[in-house]
């Protein structure tokens, strides 16, 4: 949330940020710029403390598509210091400019209550249609309701995992000595989920929906180009609010299924509410980055001052 802060608030132009379920799409949203979360393993994940080493990826953040496209072209490809991270294709830079042609939008069916927010991206999406002949498909997950409680039980474990290391012995403190209290809760759900009466019955079958989720997203990518939503399905929360823990983890239930995934997906600004910026979320399929940026970077060029 900071480093995109720091880009919307003109301290710097470019920033990087960590996103395991959102955490860079979902300020850049509020925020009113870019985020990108890169297909997962084309960008190396060395010196980035872990919070689930399945999900967590280094992504881009900038004011526009083409300055987080650059900084992304940075960063990608393969680092022997991680070794999930894989050679990556160079991206075409100035092919990003171009608007594709014969492109197909998924839209994502999905509720949302507000439908103000609703209807910025609707907007935008037939803007896009008409203006780039592009063609509209309704996008209908049958798995895309589990992605929240899929997502949390495994990153709590992988956490929980990743910071039995953090145990004061050798420097500094024992994080649960040192964090604060939604740290020590997942480090207390991660402890749980993992005692082995408990495998079963949470770890295992959040592993079965996770491939789920994988394949139907698979599936989905072979009819559209790219699948297109609100990056958050609410209004940001004004400072001080009390938020219930159902709505806390429910403004992630856009986000995180593309981390489940591994998929590619950026927030791009999509308009604003009273003054308070909604990001659109579009979605490409694994290692379709490049794609995927060229149809963002269409969507930003709708407005006059992006040209």
């Amino acid at each position: 949330s900071g480093s995109v802060a720091a880009v919307a608030a003109g301290f710097c132009d470019m920033a990087l940020g960590s996103d395991t379920g959102g955490s860079v799409r979902n300020p850049a949203a509020h925020c009113g710029v870019v985020g990108i979360k890169p297909s997962y393993s084309s960008v190396s994940r060395y010196g980035l403390i872990d919070l689930g080493m399945s999900f967590d990826q280094v992504g881009a953040i900038a004011k526009n598509v083409s300055d987080a496209a650059l900084l992304l072209s940075v960063i990608r490809g393969k680092d022997e210091r991680d070794s999930i991270s894989q050679e990556s294709r160079n991206l075409n830079l100035n092919k990003i400019e171009r608007v594709p042609k014969g492109i197909t939008i998924g839209v994502l069916d999905f509720p949302i209550k507000n439908k103000e927010i609703q209807k910025l991206v609707d907007e935008r999406v037939e803007g896009a249609v008409k203006k780039y002949d592009w063609k509209i498909k309704k996008v209908k997950m049958d798995y895309i309701d589990l992605a929240i409680a899929t997502y949390y039980p495994l990153v709590y474990v992988e956490f929980f995992s990743a910071t039995r290391r953090l145990d004061g012995r050798r420097y500094g403190k024992k994080i649960e000595d040192a964090a604060g209290p939604e740290v020590l809760r997942r480090i207390l759900g991660g402890s749980e989920i993992s005692k082995a009466e408990h495998h079963e019955r949470y770890y295992h079958l959040a592993l079965k929906a996770k491939k789920l989720i994988e394949k139907e997203f698979a599936k989905k990518f072979k009819d559209v180009d790219c699948i297109v939503s609100l990056t958050v399905p609410c209004l940001p929360w004004k400072i001080g609010e009390k938020i219930s823990v159902e709505d806390y983890y429910a403004a992630d239930a856009l986000t995180c299924p593309a981390n489940l995934a591994g998929n590619c997906a950026v927030s791009v600004p999509a308009g604003k509410i009273n003054n308070i910026p909604i990001g659109m979320q579009i979605m490409c399929d694994k290692f379709e980055d490049e794609k995927m940026l060229r149809i963002a970077r269409s969507f930003e060029k709708l407005d006059d001052s992006s040209q």
